[in-house]
């Protein structure tokens, strides 16, 4: 299986990842990859992946078969409406934002039948920005969901799930809403609790911290810019998860402040008990985590 002429739209994490799983799979004709900036399409050059490079969106996206959005979300809107004439009606087109409801709010009148559209996210990445972190197995079975909503056509949502599962990813179709507040759980908020958790540790204990404090505060190596463009798009179905995290530290705050009754220590038993179980289900990544050279 090809997939034809491909234009990756920012060669990120996301982007240069894709465009070296589709060239080591040997699943692309053509792969053309866009970016405003030389001196990253230089970088891209120097790396040796086989793809044409432009710093034009509109060449990039000409005949191309799929076409993938890995700008950040705020610039999406504006780059589809610089290219949408110039897209292919047959083109697929799709995403990697990790909100969906404003992303596909604002996109899909856009393309309407100009191109078949839906929303995607791959479970995929890490603190790491840049092509320079990017690898051929980022996707390996990673969970990638895919958004359609009631204008999306048929064969968009085959195609999109074609693409993803030639690249290793497990695909997942929620709706926009769905995808928001499931990945408000599991994404936004831990990222805004683990940036919390490490502003409120002084530099004194900062000084003591091991492995434990560094696995459970990854996270906040993460992009700041990004992260605040993230947060501010899922802002209040974060918000609200926040407030229900906020209530059930409230009653561990009490458990803890009568830790010398039997009941209390019982209660924070079982909720740790609780939480080991339910890590423990966590699939583990299969992806090796290897560097292009």
């Amino acid at each position: 299986m090809t997939f034809g002429r491909v234009a990756i739209l920012g060669p990120g994490l996301m982007g240069g990842s894709i465009a070296l799983a589709l060239a080591e799979r040997g699943l692309v004709g053509r792969l053309v990859i866009y970016d405003r900036s030389a001196a990253r399409l230089e970088e891209i050059r120097a790396a040796g992946v086989p793809a044409e490079l432009t710093d034009d969106p509109r060449e990039a996206v000409r005949e191309a078969d799929v076409v993938i959005l890995c700008v950040p979300i705020e610039a999406m809107a504006g780059l589809v409406r610089e290219i949408r004439d110039a897209l292919k009606p047959t083109a697929l087109v799709t995403d990697v934002g990790s909100v969906k409801g404003s992303v596909v709010g604002e996109i899909e009148p856009l393309l309407g039948d100009r191109a078949f559209w839906i929303g995607s996210h791959p479970m995929a990445g890490s603190e790491q920005s840049g092509f320079a972190a990017a690898h051929s197995d980022l996707f390996e079975n990673a969970a990638v969901i895919v958004t359609p909503t009631a204008q999306t056509r048929p064969e968009a949502v085959e195609r999109a799930g074609q693409f993803w599962q030639a690249l290793g990813g497990r695909v997942v179709r929620l709706s926009p809403e769905v995808h928001d507040d499931r990945v408000a759980q599991i994404s936004h908020l831990p990222h805004l609790l683990a940036a919390a958790l490490v502003c409120e540790t002084s530099e004194e204990a900062l000084d003591l911290a091991a492995g434990g404090f560094r696995d459970t505060t990854r996270v906040a190596s993460g992009s700041p810019e990004l992260w605040t463009e993230i947060l501010s798009a899922n802002a209040e179905t974060v918000a609200c998860r926040l407030a229900g995290l906020i209530h059930y530290l409230q009653a561990l705050q009490a458990a803890l402040e009568k830790a010398d009754e039997p009941s209390s220590r019982l209660a924070l038993r079982t909720m740790l008990k609780k939480a080991q179980h339910a890590r423990s289900q966590i699939p583990e990544s299969k992806s090796k985590l290897k560097k292009h050279s």
